[in-house]
């Protein structure tokens, strides 16, 4: 049954809200390089400010993935609120200690936004829902890389910086005139008077758990790129190039995984993307620049691919809102678990650490979507039916 014109309405603003609430990670680069520029931040600092926002994110997502429904609708615009007023003053503060506190905080109320409206648009057409944000996001990710150097150029890094929150008021916004996310997924169960607890299959655990671990390892070849193509001497521009390629290469990868109908089996594709998530880091040991460019363009097919597949199919196969919210919660999770990870190796191991910590988890990500496949064909145990994996997207 189709949805009715308010009804999609109600859905793409939903879709809207998640892929800004999630774009943070796409423009911190620019946002880092604007924010020193602008304050006395050292670089050695950045890694600071990423967690604190990324950890935030995180509680942010575990409070909306066990209260849910509780939370009304004034939490979700008071959140709103409170990341518009974070990122104004994130232009005018210039204290580390400061500043760390306010990204915190951003990324709290950015994650609570983001979990509540990716699990509600998921109740619709999960695979469609999660490529339509993952698209939005890497778009506007490159939108912003390409407009904010020449702004700040023109105006200075500070009133670029308070540009910014344009993101958390355009989130503000779409929620004060849509009917909320947890109403658009009302008619799915997921609203407070309908919210229904069931039972959730082993696949659908399986699924899930593969989403985190290919999210975690994607982040901890992600945040050490740009460390190793620089040690590799690497030029600069090709580092910004290889990210807006990338970008742009993610973008087409999700317009082309929002079919519900997967070409390829989720096992290979698996396998496929994990040889892509791995590839930067001996291409930014080599120093060859067209390599680097190519090996970011792989990873964001790979990772954007696998993300949305697994993200899709995980919240297809159950229809409790409890799932759901955790299947969106994983992201923020693998996002800060995946850079401590990698820095905790690499700080005790070095490259070869990272590379084999990289290679463990890729592995662990394929082995759930083995066992997920057999669990759903009846050929393991716990599976309740056998129609094929890729019917549940």
């Amino acid at each position: 049954m189709g949805l009715s014109p308010r009804s999609k309405t109600t859905l793409f603003a939903t879709i809207l809200i998640a892929a800004l609430a999630c774009l943070q990670a796409g423009i911190d680069p620019v946002f880092l390089t604007l924010l020193s520029s602008a304050h006395p931040v050292a670089p050695a600092d950045h890694g600071w400010i990423v967690g604190a926002t990324q950890a935030g994110m995180a509680v942010g997502a575990v409070i909306v993935w066990r209260l849910g429904a509780r939370l009304s609708r004034a939490v979700f615009t008071l959140a709103a609120i409170a990341t518009f007023l974070s990122s104004l003053a994130t232009a005018q503060i210039e204290e580390t200690p400061a500043l760390l506190a306010i990204r915190a905080g951003y990324g709290l109320a950015m994650g609570m936004i983001y979990t509540r409206a990716m699990s509600a648009a998921a109740a619709w057409r999960p695979n469609g829902a999660y490529g339509a944000v993952f698209l939005i996001q890497l778009l506007l990710s490159t939108l912003f890389a390409l407009l904010l150097p020449p702004i700040a150029d023109l105006v200075g890094p500070a009133p670029s910086l308070a540009m910014l929150a344009v993101v958390p008021f355009a989130a503000l916004l779409l929620i004060l005139v849509t009917t909320g996310p947890e109403h658009s997924a009302a008619r799915h169960g997921d609203a407070r008077h309908l919210e229904q607890h069931q039972p959730v299959d082993a696949a659908a655990w399986a699924l899930a758990a593969a989403t985190l671990l290919f999210i975690c390892a994607t982040m901890m070849v992600w945040s050490f790129t740009g460390a190793l193509a620089i040690a590799a001497h690497i030029d600069e521009d090709v580092i910004g190039q290889a990210v807006a390629v990338g970008s742009l290469a993610g973008a087409f990868t999700a317009l082309g995984v929002m079919r519900e109908k997967p070409l390829v089996p989720l096992p290979l594709t698996g396998a496929l993307a994990g040889l892509s998530l791995l590839s930067p880091i001996p291409a930014a040991s080599g120093g060859d620049g067209s390599l680097f460019i190519l090996s970011i363009v792989l990873l964001n097919i790979g990772s954007t691919a696998i993300i949305i597949r697994c993200s899709g199919m995980a919240s297809a196969r159950s229809a409790d809102p409890l799932f759901r919210r955790l299947v969106a919660c994983t992201h923020p999770l693998g996002m800060i678990l995946g850079p401590v990870a990698g820095s905790l190796l690499t700080a005790s191991l070095g490259q070869g650490g990272l590379l084999s910590g990289a290679v463990v988890v890729i592995a662990s990500g394929c082995l759930s979507l083995l066992l997920a496949t057999l669990w759903q064909r009846g050929k393991a145990p716990g599976a309740p039916r056998r129609d094929a994996l890729e019917s549940a997207a």
